[in-house]
């Protein structure tokens, strides 16, 4: 079944963005200059350095700029890009064009070709102003399309007619944000939108149900040409698909990169994950299937006071308007509750 994967698959190891809801987008510099290193190594053609305009209170690659791109990938021989919230801009008072220049101060077309826009999909039509603004200022342009296995059929189709009017896109991506889908929706949305849009099709998938890596391959069985992978799988709540078991399926790695790649998560990224705890678990995957947003998964696991039976029963109590979102005030009112 594999060699009905086209060779154009691309990689995008989204490690320092991903990971960063872990550790607040701080890395220690010997983490950042090995991982430069062992990237170099592998197959991937590009790599996402973390966040643009996030506050001052987050780390370093939150608010990643050129000048910053040059000092801590001088090395780095594949592209590289960064993400921005599309909710950043849209909540400013300014016009759009002027909120995404203010956004991405200190962004300029070099180290950094791409920039990556998260948007919800309700959001669309008002995301043609921020990706033809970043086109216009000279970037490549990925949308990444976000809680769409929650969207039902007339929502879809109104994406796809939305979509089909943003002309600055070059890759569209299906985001997999709760770690909800199964193999056959993930086949069933790129092939929806690779069939009625120009732009070429990514996928990024979350490991809440244990689905990440099998719905990575089962999106470029199905024509996907850019998928999305972390070292060690580290991501926001379950985490990703892990760059050291996606590779060596889709690509032909050799043994001894393989072999390097292992060590280097081993090394840099085995620790941080026995720290804060990230992978698939029965509280992830009730998440999961629940259409329920994983920071809050990942709020209640922090500290390891609560079993995951007791989240499970904490979450059940979410109302359906209150899942999709996650808000500091309902997590405290999770968090306070005196559940045996």
């Amino acid at each position: 079944m594999l060699n009905t994967i086209p060779d154009e698959v691309n990689f995008l190891d989204c490690t320092l963005r991903d990971g960063g809801y872990y550790t607040n987008w701080d890395f220690a510099p010997e983490l950042v200059s090995d991982y430069v290193a062992t990237i170099n190594t592998l197959p991937v053609r590009m790599v996402e350095l973390g966040l643009a305009g996030k506050p001052e209170s987050h780390g370093y690659f939150a608010s990643v700029t050129s000048s910053k791109a040059e000092k801590v990938a001088a090395g780095l021989l594949v592209k590289a890009c960064v993400m921005i919230d599309a909710k950043d801009v849209l909540a400013s008072e300014l016009p759009i064009p002027l909120a995404v220049i203010r956004l991405t101060e200190g962004l300029v077309p070099g180290h950094i070709t791409t920039v990556r826009v998260a948007a919800h999909y309700s959001n669309l039509a008002a995301c043609r102003n921020i990706c033809a603004e970043l086109s216009h200022r000279g970037f490549r342009v990925f949308l990444n399309l976000m809680q769409i296995d929650a969207a039902n059929a007339a929502e879809i189709e109104t994406c796809l007619k939305e979509v089909k009017q943003i002309d600055t896109i070059d890759v569209l991506y299906i985001a997999d944000s709760f770690g909800s889908m199964k193999p056959t929706r993930v086949q069933e949305f790129i092939g929806r939108f690779a069939g009625r849009i120009e732009a070429d099709i990514g996928f990024h998938g979350h490991d809440n149900r244990g689905y990440a890596l099998v719905n990575s391959v089962a999106a470029a069985m199905a024509g996907a040409t850019w998928i999305d992978c972390t070292m060690g799988g580290m991501g926001r709540g379950a985490g990703n698909t892990a760059s050291e078991q996606l590779l060596p399926i889709l690509t032909r790695l050799e043994t001894s990169k393989e072999r390097a790649l292992l060590e280097h998560v081993l090394r840099h990224f085995d620790p941080l994950r026995k720290r804060y705890g990230w992978g698939s678990s029965a509280a992830y995957q009730f998440a999961g299937s629940n259409f329920i947003h994983p920071s809050y998964v990942q709020k209640l696991r922090e500290g390891g006071a609560l079993s995951d039976a007791a989240i499970i029963r904490r979450l059940s109590d979410l109302r359906a308007d209150e899942r999709m979102s996650f808000a500091n005030e309902k997590l405290s009112a999770l968090m306070a509750q005196d559940i045996a």
